[in-house]
């Protein structure tokens, strides 16, 4: 019994003894468990305390991934979070080494296509431990050996049902064994980190709204100003020049006004550049096929757009264009380039509040042309019906810088008026600009009637030799035009020395035109005063009786004719009846001249050098020339 009893007690003291062990173990573990909660909430209290402080989100991120090392004995932590279209993008790091890594951390992005580890984390939405990094499958293994991670923890941010991110812990260069109490710690860590970062996330958004609406105030200020600037400067009277200074002043760039065919009309630079010529885009440079597909897509919905820098093609600058429209129609081009500063959203918004600027100046200006240039056109036409009086006539003239005290000649060009061609105000512009091109003066009055233009050139003499002058020039000016217009005879009038001189000259000038359109003389250039007798036979109508008389004057010569008579008499006529100049003129002896004047008298029963037969014979020859006889 004894024994029994004594072996009963110790069993029983043993068994005391295991259970007093077991519950010192439950006793330490939920004081250890007590502690990690107790370093966890700690950890919040401060995270809590920097959240009050609105301090900026990585900020934030960054003493989040600090506390989690603490809590998990590891040396490094990274977070990401979730971006529009589903993406995890690194948003900040800490390392215990050196400090914040965000800088590294925004670099790298998680959940693509080979990062296994990280798609298990967001699919499953638990924590997710990597052992081995280098040799599981599921790490993208090229970021493991960057990072050096032998062992990872993999954490989901959680905030109402979504992953909005993922935290990542690891410690550079060693192994390190997750126990379930660090993977509940890291899930408790992050449930409550969760929170305030979603917090964080939605004011750090609300500020940088509440900055881009500040900004866009401030812009929508500044364009108010740009606009104030523009239409004061063109309400005041200031030229397209002027406006495109102005352009570049506003922007602090150099600033180019182009024309369809990127020709410059007018261009300005801030003077610290010292741009001696416009920065422009080649034809080179337009050329290239991106170039051409940048400014093909500008429209009205696409006003601007930039041309980038191509080294390839010696274009060293980006270009802002802007397409200018006037009336529906593309009118030009406005240039902001990138020189000084670089291109910026406001300069967007600078040309095209320029162009709009721009193309309504342009437009009143086109206005204003076509008003005075209908004006000009009316006095013109009244000067040539000889509709109004004298005085008003030459009161009026300076006024479309014509000056009727100075002689003038009236310039006739035969145009086709068939349907398809250019309109009335086209063709009169096009004859108008190539004398200005081609004489070197300001384009000069001009009106458009069927089937011709009627242009007014001033001379300055006005005697023969400067009309044949002009006739070189006017014939310059039918070269150009010809591939342009389908032009019948041009003729060019006497000079015209008082305002009664222009409607004279404007009828014989049309009386002309329609019997050159009977003669066929569709290319050429003539003038009155070459016309000499045939001009009154035009003005009585008998231009049929004219050629008759030709004719008949001379056919008794050519019926008899061995081939020199009509040439000798010809060039008597032409001689004015010498016959030492006749002689020469045709290379042969004066008797010789003599005897065939003697068979053109036996011939005609005519005395050739009598001064009867002299008009006569002129008249005949004359019309015979003309009439390309």
């Amino acid at each position: 019994m004894t024994v029994e009893r004594t072996v009963s007690t110790a069993a029983l003291d043993d068994e005391d003894h295991r259970n007093g062990l077991s519950i010192q173990v439950a006793a330490s573990a939920a004081d250890s468990s007590s502690t990690r909660e107790r370093e966890v909430i700690a950890a919040f209290s401060e995270i809590t305390t920097e959240a009050i402080t609105d301090a900026k989100l990585e900020d934030l991120l960054c003493l989040v991934g600090q506390k989690l090392c603490q809590l998990m004995g590891v040396t490094r932590c990274s977070l990401y979070l979730r971006h529009a279209g589903g993406k995890y993008r690194g948003a900040a790091g800490y390392c215990e080494e050196t400090g914040n890594i965000s800088e590294a951390v925004k670099r790298q992005e998680s959940g693509f296509a080979d990062d296994l580890f990280s798609q298990e984390v967001i699919s499953t939405k638990q924590p997710v431990v990597i052992h081995d990094a280098l040799n599981d499958p599921r790490p993208h293994h090229r970021t493991m050996a960057h990072w050096d991670v032998r062992a990872m923890l993999g954490v989901p941010l959680i905030f109402d049902d979504e992953v909005i991110g993922l935290i990542f812990v690891d410690t550079r260069g060693r192994e390190h064994r997750y126990t379930d109490e660090d993977i509940e710690v890291a899930r408790l860590f992050a449930r409550l980190s969760a929170l305030f970062i979603s917090q964080a996330m939605l004011n750090a958004r609300l500020r940088g709204q509440a900055a881009e609406i500040a900004r866009n105030n401030a812009t929508l200020a500044y364009l108010g100003d740009v606009h104030h600037k523009l239409t004061s400067a063109v309400l005041e009277g200031a030229d397209i020049t002027t406006v495109v200074r102005l352009l570049s002043e506003l922007s602090a760039k150099p600033v180019v006004l182009y024309n369809n065919n990127f020709e410059v009309l007018t261009w300005a630079a801030p003077p610290a550049l010292a741009f001696d010529a416009p920065p422009v885009l080649t034809e080179k440079v337009r050329a290239m096929p991106s170039v051409r597909q940048t400014l093909s897509e500008l429209s009205v919905s696409t006003p601007s757009a930039v041309v980038p820098a191509s080294l390839a093609v010696g274009l060293g600058r980006r270009h802002l264009l802007c397409r200018m429209v006037i009336e529906g129609t593309p009118s030009g081009f406005l240039g902001i380039v990138e020189v000084g500063r670089s291109l910026e959203p406001i300069d967007a918004n600078i040309a095209e509040r320029g162009a709009m600027v721009l193309a309504l100046q342009m437009l009143s200006e086109r206005r204003q042309i076509e008003t005075e240039g209908q004006a000009r056109d009316d006095y013109l036409s009244d000067l040539l019906r000889n509709s109004r009086d004298k005085e008003h006539l030459v009161r009026r003239g300076p006024q479309f810088g014509i000056d009727l005290s100075i002689p003038h000649v009236l310039i006739r060009f035969s145009v086709d008026d068939a349907p398809g061609k250019l309109s009335a105000s086209a063709t009169q512009n096009l004859v108008t600009r190539t004398f200005q091109d081609v004489l070197g003066i300001p384009a000069p009055p001009a009106v458009r009637l069927p089937g011709a233009v009627i242009v007014l050139i001033p001379l300055t003499t006005g005697d023969n030799a400067e009309i044949e002058a002009l006739r070189q020039q006017v014939t310059a000016v039918r070269d150009r035009l010809s591939g342009q217009l389908a032009l019948g005879a041009t003729i060019i009038s006497s000079a015209c020395h008082t305002s009664v001189d222009y409607p004279h000259a404007h009828r014989e000038l049309r009386e002309i035109g329609s019997i050159a359109r009977s003669f066929d003389w569709h290319s050429r250039i003539l003038t009155l005063d070459e016309l000499g007798l045939f001009r009154v036979v035009i003005s009585s109508g008998h231009v049929k009786e004219a050629v008759h008389f030709a004719h008949t004057f001379v056919r008794a010569v050519r019926d008899h004719d061995d081939g020199t008579l009509l040439e000798t008499w010809r060039a008597f006529v032409a001689a004015e009846g010498k016959a030492q100049a006749t002689a020469v003129a045709l290379g042969v002896h004066e008797n010789t001249i003599r005897y065939r004047l003697g068979k053109i008298k036996e011939i005609t029963q005519k005395d050739p050098t009598g001064l009867d037969s002299l008009l006569s014979a002129r008249m005949a020859f004359q019309v015979l020339d003309l009439a390309g006889e």
